[in-house]
């Protein structure tokens, strides 16, 4: 059983490395593909802007930038500026310039949509009634979250989730990597935002860990604000899937590296264009990079045996 159980924690680990086989290829002139790439941005922010230019450095094709500024209502001429560059592939980054993307290619499915940086992407059913999109997640898959957590926490055997009816596929997801794994999902579903107190204290001594969804009526300031209190008054190991949660107070994290995104659609892309694959064929890829985030000072204030040797594997530790 042990080694079984080993075996699936590295399956788990390296199955994004090796589904990169399927799509990295080798350099193509920028010439074989026509017309412009365009990069449709949701908002100025600075996670946006940088992988654009991730994007734009790998893939040595001609890009242009389009910015919808937080609101699909803020240039109505801006589709008709982005149609107007005959766009080879569109590269949408953030939940509303994937959103818009998919509205403005239904009549246009020959060209293709690549997105990212899009927070429970399933929520937005970007590939329903689509066969021109594809993208990568902005969330580590469960089964390499539990993997971390228990290389983390060795003795974690019972993993509390609460989520809503908008995280339906991420928790059928999360309970068959809990199975494969041999660990024990406790989980309460919620409707509401303000059932988020009253669904975690029906966890108490039943979990050795809480995993936060990034689920729109689970994930709000005000339920991760309580949370932080609550993990430190009962001990528990509460693990998030973004980095500013390990700086808000979670003691880890567990969540992409943002230096290879950018990069990574840039390879999906070149595959597209160049080489002819089909986004129906790709679908919505795991990120390639993993980091692990922990809080040392919240590790400290809730006793956590955690040796140096396993700390040691933390990308960053923060106080």
């Amino acid at each position: 059983m042990l080694n079984n159980r080993i075996h699936q924690k590295l399956l788990f680990l390296f199955l994004p490395l090796m589904a990169l086989g399927l799509w990295i290829s080798t350099p193509v002139p920028a010439t074989a593909a026509e017309g412009s790439v365009a990069i449709l941005l949701s908002d100025s922010e600075a996670v946006y802007e940088q992988q654009a230019s991730l994007f734009n450095e790998e893939l040595g094709l001609p890009v242009q930038v389009f910015n919808l500024h937080g609101d699909l209502a803020h240039d109505p001429n801006l589709k008709k500026k982005l149609f107007a560059v005959r766009p080879s592939l569109i590269f949408a980054l953030g939940a509303k310039a994937a959103y818009a993307a998919k509205l403005w290619t239904q009549d246009h499915q020959d060209i293709p949509v690549l997105f990212a940086m899009v927070l429970n992407w399933q929520h937005y059913k970007l590939l329903t009634g689509s066969s021109n999109i594809a993208g990568v997640a902005a969330e580590i898959s469960p089964g390499v979250q539990f993997v971390n957590m228990t290389l983390f926490l060795p003795s974690i055997r019972r993993i509390g989730l609460l989520y809503s009816p908008l995280s339906e596929t991420i928790f059928a997801q999360a309970r068959e990597a809990a199975a494969v794994l041999d660990l024990d999902l406790v989980a309460e579903s919620v409707d509401r935002s303000e059932d988020f107190q009253r669904a975690f204290k029906r966890l108490e001594g039943r979990v050795d860990a809480f995993w936060l969804l990034n689920d729109p009526v689970v994930y709000t300031l005000e339920n991760v604000s309580w949370l932080e209190g609550r993990c430190l008054k009962e001990k528990l190991l509460c693990v998030g899937q973004t980095q500013n949660l390990a700086k808000m107070g979670l003691a880890l994290t567990v969540n992409p590296d943002l230096s290879q995104i950018g990069g990574q659609v840039a390879a999906m892309a070149r595959n597209i264009l160049l080489h002819g694959q089909k986004p129906g064929e790709i679908g919505v890829m795991e990120p390639i990079g993993t980091q692990l985030l922990v809080n040392s000072k919240t590790v400290e204030r809730i006793e956590l045996p955690i040796p140096p040797q396993v700390l040691d594997m933390a990308t960053s530790i923060s106080r």
